[in-house]
């Protein structure tokens, strides 16, 4: 047999085998039980819910406890972020409404009710919450039930239950003129500036540029690594401070990318480079960071001074992205300069012609006739 340490060892007939103390013996001797898994890792989750009592053998259990029961399942795959966002969902919106109810109790007639419950009076103040943020409370449960059914052999009435329909919010680019007023000042302004302008050009997330150092920047390869990115959330153990800064790797795998620095950009940042140290922060060209709230607010006042009409820093993502698609840049390519986990989400979010496009393609297809 293999052993691994924490009392956990794999048996001859494949699986793993977690031993842990359920009690006392009346002579005092410890009682000693058992948890079964395919994996070590998943064993050694069975074996912190069995300690602490949370790990059902024949009887029902809430949903509160199987969210806990979920929830350090997920704890070691996911990001701090996402297991934040999960903590803040269900404290937020299933607790009070499903937190005591028995797993086995329900129904999907009862799920797609408080699915609809959470559209229409959901959020504060009785308003509805979007179909964006029910849809991820409702794919969490469903992922909370399916989990029930597979380590415990509880019922899944998740299974029938229809999710909110969302649509893409439309998002405006920036037009031709004001990218090249944003480009001709921004190359004699500072690195917050220039900031803006590489979003424009390279598609950084606005936490991906808080988060970029000078030692990401390598003006003789003409690339930026895309590493790391800043956030802040609130405070896992829910002690003081309330939240925390937190950098960390990108949203996915394939969010860790080189992209190309643009040409003409090449100059001003050699010249501002100079006597940084690689670990200085590229926005403030100091030791110390600026978090996106506060790099957005600068961001608002720059387009404000350039009389250009707000939006929203993920707007110069979409511009450069909508640019690219116009200049013919192929779909994977572009996924990949974006970070995309998967090229699915590029065609979903960008790729969708204007009319003069149209029209160019078109007018290939007349030319034959």
């Amino acid at each position: 047999m293999s052993r691994r340490g924490d009392n956990i060892h794999k048996r001859s007939d494949g699986r793993w085998e977690g031993r842990y103390i359920s009690g006392r013996g009346e002579n005092g001797k410890a009682v000693y039980k058992s948890v079964y898994a395919h994996s070590y890792a998943e064993c050694s989750n069975k074996l912190k819910l069995a300690r602490c009592d949370l790990l059902p053998v024949s009887r029902p259990i809430t949903v509160s406890e199987l969210f806990t029961a979920w929830l350090i399942s997920r704890k070691n795959k996911v990001k701090q972020s996402t297991y934040v966002n999960y903590k803040t969902l269900y404290d937020s919106y299933i607790c009070d409404e499903l937190g005591t109810k028995r797993v086995d109790s329900l129904n999907a007639f009862m799920l797609n009710r408080f699915a609809d419950g959470l559209l229409n009076n959901g959020g504060k103040n009785g308003q509805g919450l979007s179909a964006v943020t029910v849809q991820a409370i409702m794919i969490m449960l469903r992922s909370m039930l399916e989990y029930g059914e597979l380590e415990y052999d509880l019922p899944n009435p998740a299974k029938n239950v229809s999710l909110p329909k969302t649509e893409n919010a439309e998002i405006t680019p920036f037009n031709s003129a004001e990218m090249m007023k944003i480009r001709c000042i921004a190359l004699k302004g500072d690195s917050y500036e220039l900031s803006i302008l590489l979003s424009l050009y390279t598609g950084l997330r606005i936490g991906e540029l808080c988060a970029l150092t000078w030692g990401d920047i390598d003006l003789v390869n003409q690339v930026i690594h895309v590493k790391k990115t800043l956030f802040r959330i609130k405070n896992p153990d829910g002690s003081t401070p309330r939240t925390i800064v937190v950098i960390d790797t990108p949203k996915s795998k394939k969010s860790v990318r080189d992209v190309p620095i643009p040409t003409f950009m090449l100059s001003v940042l050699a010249k501002l480079k100079r006597n940084q140290s690689d670990s200085n922060y590229f926005l403030t060209c100091s030791p110390s960071y600026t978090e996106p709230r506060s790099y957005s607010s600068r961001y608002k006042t720059f387009l404000k001074n350039l009389n250009i009409p707000y939006r929203k820093f993920h707007n110069l993502r979409h511009t450069f992205a909508t640019e690219c698609v116009k200049q013919g840049v192929d779909v994977k390519t572009l996924s990949e300069l974006l970070g995309h986990s998967s090229v699915k989400i590029t065609l979903d979010r960008y790729v969708h012609s204007d009319i003069e496009l149209k029209k160019q393609q078109l007018e290939k297809l007349y030319a034959t006739v």
